[in-house]
């Protein structure tokens, strides 16, 4: 499906909403020529992130409303059509870290997946997905599958569990386990993946639990 249309046309609304032109919205913006604007609202191309962003601050509305993630102008990632349906973002796993920051921003989330009225967590603010990028998980997890995470759970024993390693700088999917020696654990299921035993807070933060598994092929 091509929202490009879309797009365009909620940038040209909120624009004459405010009654001022594009060469105006430009001068507003600074950074945006008035040549680039009219390529978006001509929907020939569109913003990225970082763009709708500065648009969504000189046009008072959200970049997630602009990039057509909500129907709220003002943001809120709860998109509906009476199904009780929802759009959230799928954000790149090393950025999940600072999941709670893109999700209030309203920026980085151009691709979404839907979630319906019978996942658990289907109203929690938190919640983004995230595509799984290595073997750690296998058999249960593949790379490619998608999961969901709640980053306002907190985990329970036998939870899954996306949490970011600061000593590596990486994000992972792993279980979580207590045991008596540390705060906790991170259990991979493939036994070539060494378990992680965490007994320093800040060696590791648990972004999310999550609340759905998805394979596509």
């Amino acid at each position: 499906m091509d929202i490009k249309p879309e797009i365009s046309n909620r940038i040209t609304q909120s624009r004459k909403a405010l009654g001022i032109t594009i060469k105006e919205l430009s001068s507003r913006i600074g950074t945006l020529t008035a040549a680039r604007i009219s390529n978006w609202e001509q929907g020939t191309r569109s913003p990225g992130p970082a763009e709708a962003k500065l648009l969504a601050k000189a046009l008072n509305v959200s970049a997630s409303y602009l990039l057509c993630l909500t129907d709220n102008v003002q943001g809120e990632l709860s998109q509906s059509s009476g199904s009780g349906s929802r759009f959230i973002p799928v954000l790149k796993i090393d950025d999940a870290a600072q999941a709670k920051e893109l999700l209030n921003a309203g920026s980085g989330l151009l691709k979404t997946i839907v979630v319906d009225e019978f996942n658990k967590s289907h109203t929690s603010q938190y919640l983004f997905a995230v595509q799984l990028e290595d073997s750690s998980m296998q058999p249960e997890f593949n790379v490619g599958d998608v999961v969901v995470i709640d980053a306002e759970l907190k985990p329970n024993p036998g939870d899954y569990v996306l949490a970011y390693l600061a000593t590596k700088k990486q994000t992972a999917l792993r279980k979580y386990g207590e045991a008596d020696e540390c705060l906790f654990q991170l259990l991979a299921s493939n036994e070539l993946w060494a378990t992680v035993s965490v007994k320093n807070t800040d060696d590791v933060m648990v972004v999310g639990v999550m609340i759905e598994h998805r394979r596509y092929w």
